[in-house]
Parts: structure tokens; C-alpha cells; sequence
């Protein structure tokens, strides 16, 4: 019988979760850090809803991949699950995960070799750093331990630009100088929470917003004067108040304190405004990748009518918009819409139109009222789509469909759905869009079968 502090031997023998998974008898234990195939010397930790948890004590036998990790805060921080493999091992992985769920749907496709990074470093353009008080009682900025609301003090990330982690240390210091209250999650007291930070991909323009548990910023304009003195590649700051008592970061109020509210990026040729809230990819070299692979299978033509669900801020259409007929763009979150808007403007896509929508009722309309679109794109959240969106979207009977997903197992799952309505797919294209996580982004083209 297991306990917690026990130290036990085992072979990984699959994965879950990017954790590598191992049986103790009638007992499934988690093992941060370790891969299938491994003969390890794990510590017992906490029991689990479906097994147990354990960190990783002493690698017997490692995997040929296996690596020493560059990060020394590796074995705390819950943000890199695979910094212990190097380049190849990690993306062979993601598409031995990826293949063996393909496999057990029983999906006909062929899962194509994972289209990495020549240099993944500081390849992030958007990072989020809670505030708060280390052990000691001190304040501290950082990252996030895995499965927990614990704070990692930091410095440096390898996944930053050094100028976004200067920020976050400027920021530390001036609120010890402006007496700037870090937020104690046990307490609920405290000011600042979360520091969100945007660079575009050169990091030439930089958006820091400030989530604060008030919308009264005390020495608002000395402190925010002093951070732009010293990094000057800040275009704007915004305060966005968060009151809930949630682990949801961004609340629903926000200000401008300077600038315009937003910076701009180019995508494709393309210049998008990015907000604080609005969703945009996170590496910006592989979303090129991604949405020209994107392009390449739509094959747009200046006759096609295109829909583009769950549209965001219009990335994925207005890179399109010059080749086809006309794109509308259908958006639940009301500042992304009007970023899309904006974004059409600004790149001369007269043909574009974006509505505030959720985009399964919308889609289910356009299909009572038999609306005509020539191609479906959708890039659904991490749960995926619902069955209602699919089954208005095969009613609708486009020729092309191009589902993009950063989370593929759900991706399997709505292609397995929609396939059974008459449409087929023969190929999963994957992009490491997020290099040292366990996490893949996948796309697919669905064509009408005839």
C-alpha cells in the first residue's frame, strides 16, 4: 500500500497529462519529468482523484533523449514540461502522444512530423507574472508552480525576451519604492496581482497590463513615469481590475493609464492591433508556419466566401482577405471584435465584416437560413467545438473546412464527429508553437465528400 514520503522503483510505461505514468500494483502513479520507457527511483506524493502523484528521486535508466535541463528552476516552475529532453526527443514525443490518440479513435490520417524551431529561445510574446510574497514573507514576482497557485521567484525565463523580464523586475522594485501592496491570495489583500506583458516579434513595442485588485492606483503617475524612463519600448500601460477571487487573470474592468491601449504587430504582411485581452499567438516565426500551411490548403480563390469562427482579433481571415471574395468573422469577446475591425481597416479588407457573436448560434442561424459559404475556418478554445457548431457547419455543406486546434485531443474528437456527417480528412499537420510544453498545435483540412 502506498504512502506519501514512500520511495519505490518502476518503469514508465506510458505518458498522460506530460507526466510519464507508471503501476504500483492496483496504483497509477504520476512522475513529473519522466518519460516512457524510463526506469526510475520515485517519492511518493499526494493522492489523486485517479491515482497518485510523485517527483522524480533518481533516473536508473534514461530515455536517449534525456538532457540536462538549462533552467535551474525547472523542477519548480509549471511552465516547460519537456526541458529535459532535447530538441528532437521532445517533438518525436508530441507526435507519439498525438499518433497513439489518432490510433484510438481509429481516425484514418496520417499524423505528419512535428514542424519545430531552429532557435526556441525568448520565443514568447505574451507572458503572465503573479506578484506576490515568498516564503519569507517578502515580495516577489515570478512564475507559477505546476498544478498550484504558489509563486517561483524569478529572474530570467528562457521563454522571455530579457527586456520583458526587466520589465517584471522594474516593476518589483518601484512597488517596494511607491509602497505597492504585492497581492496575498490567503489574505485577499493586496494591490497587484498579475503582470500581463505583449511584445510584438521584434520587441520594438511592448504592452504591460497591471491587474490590480483596485481601479484606485496609488502614485499612479510617478510609478508609471518611472517605468517608461527606464524602458522606453513600452508604448502602453493598462490597469485592469480583478476583484474575484479567482485564478482567472484578467478581469473585466480596464483603463488606459498610457499610450493608446494596444501595440501592432505584422503577420504575413499583415498589421493586427493587439489589446490586453485579445487572443493572438503566442510565437510569432511558427504562427507564420501555421497560418501560411493554412493558406496553402484553403486554396482561396476570388470567388469564395469564407466564415472564420472563433475569429479573434481577424488574424487567420484578413491573411486571406486579399485572395477570396468575402471573409466574415464571428467573435464571442467584444474588444477582440473590435480589434478585428480595427485590423480590417487598417489592412484595406474591404471585403471583411466581424460580428460579436457566439459562434455556435450563429452558425446554427446561418444554417436555418441556408446562408452559402465556399470554405469553414475555425480555430475553437481548448475545449474544442460543440456538436451543434458541427452539425450546423456540415448543414451548411462547405467544400473546405481548415480546423486549427492547440489542442488536438479535442481536435480528434470533433473530426471523428464531423467526419461522420460526409466529410473526410487525410492528414494532421503539427506545429511546435509551444516549444519546452507538452502542448501541440494541429491543423486539418475536412473536404465534402462527393
Amino acid at each position: 500500500m502506498l504512502k506519501t514520503g514512500m520511495r519505490i522503483e518502476g518503469t514508465i510505461q506510458s505518458a498522460k497529462r506530460g507526466q510519464g505514468v507508471m503501476r504500483h500494483g492496483k496504483d497509477t502513479i504520476f512522475v513529473r519529468h519522466a518519460m516512457p520507457g524510463e526506469q526510475v527511483r520515485v517519492r511518493i506524493g499526494k493522492p489523486l482523484r485517479d491515482g497518485w502523484s510523485a517527483s522524480l528521486d533518481t533516473v536508473i535508466k534514461a530515455h536517449p533523449h534525456r538532457i540536462e535541463p538549462p533552467c535551474p528552476l525547472y523542477a519548480r516552475c509549471g511552465s516547460c514540461q519537456l526541458m529535459h529532453l532535447d530538441a528532437q526527443g521532445q517533438l518525436q514525443w508530441k507526435k507519439e502522444q498525438i499518433v497513439r490518440e489518432v490510433n484510438k479513435a481509429r481516425l484514418p490520417l496520417r499524423v505528419h512530423d512535428v514542424v519545430g524551431m531552429e532557435d526556441p529561445d525568448h520565443y514568447r510574446n505574451k507572458m503572465i507574472i503573479g506578484f506576490g510574497r515568498d516564503e519569507k514573507g517578502r515580495p516577489c514576482a515570478g512564475l507559477y508552480e505546476e498544478f498550484s497557485h504558489r509563486i517561483v521567484p524569478y529572474r530570467r525565463c528562457l521563454m522571455h525576451p530579457e527586456a520583458c523580464d526587466d520589465i517584471a523586475a522594474s516593476i518589483l522594485e518601484l512597488m517596494a519604492r511607491f509602497r505597492i501592496e504585492p497581492y496575498d491570495e490567503r489574505r485577499r489583500g493586496g494591490f497587484l496581482r498579475h503582470v500581463l506583458i505583449r511584445t510584438d516579434h521584434d520587441v520594438r513595442e511592448i504592452l504591460v497590463t497591471l491587474v490590480c485588485t483596485s481601479d484606485v492606483f496609488p502614485s499612479r503617475k510617478a510609478f508609471i513615469s518611472e517605468l517608461i524612463r527606464r524602458h522606453p519600448a513600452i508604448r502602453t500601460v493598462v490597469l485592469n481590475v480583478n476583484r474575484r477571487q479567482t485564478s482567472v487573470v484578467l478581469g473585466k474592468e480596464e483603463r488606459i493609464l498610457y499610450g493608446r491601449g494596444f501595440i501592432t504587430d505584422e503577420l504575413l504582411g499583415k498589421t493586427f492591433a493587439i489589446s490586453s485581452s485579445s487572443f493572438y499567438q503566442i510565437n510569432h516565426r511558427q504562427c507564420e508556419r501555421l497560418y501560411q500551411k493554412a493558406y496553402d490548403l484553403l486554396r482561396p480563390d476570388p470567388r469564395m466566401r469564407v466564415l472564420d469562427a472563433y475569429c479573434g482579433i481577424g488574424t487567420i481571415g484578413l491573411c486571406i482577405a486579399d485572395s477570396i471574395r468575402t471573409l466574415t468573422g464571428v467573435e464571442i469577446n467584444a474588444q477582440a471584435v473590435k480589434d478585428a475591425r480595427e485590423n480590417a481597416r487598417r489592412n484595406h479588407a474591404d471585403n471583411a465584416r466581424f460580428l460579436c457573436a457566439d459562434a455556435t448560434r450563429f452558425i446554427m442561424e446561418e444554417s436555418r437560413r441556408h446562408a452559402h459559404y465556399d470554405a469553414i475556418i475555425l480555430d475553437p478554445p481548448r475545449e474544442g467545438s460543440t456538436p451543434a457548431f458541427l452539425d450546423a457547419c456540415a448543414a451548411l455543406g462547405p467544400d473546405r473546412i481548415i480546423y486549427i486546434s492547440c489542442n488536438p485531443l479535442t481536435q480528434i474528437r470533433d473530426l471523428r464527429y464531423i467526419m461522420a456527417k460526409g466529410y473526410q480528412c487525410s492528414d494532421m499537420y503539427l506545429f511546435d508553437m509551444f516549444p519546452m510544453s507538452d502542448d501541440t498545435e494541429s491543423l486539418c483540412l475536412l473536404t465534402r465528400r462527393r
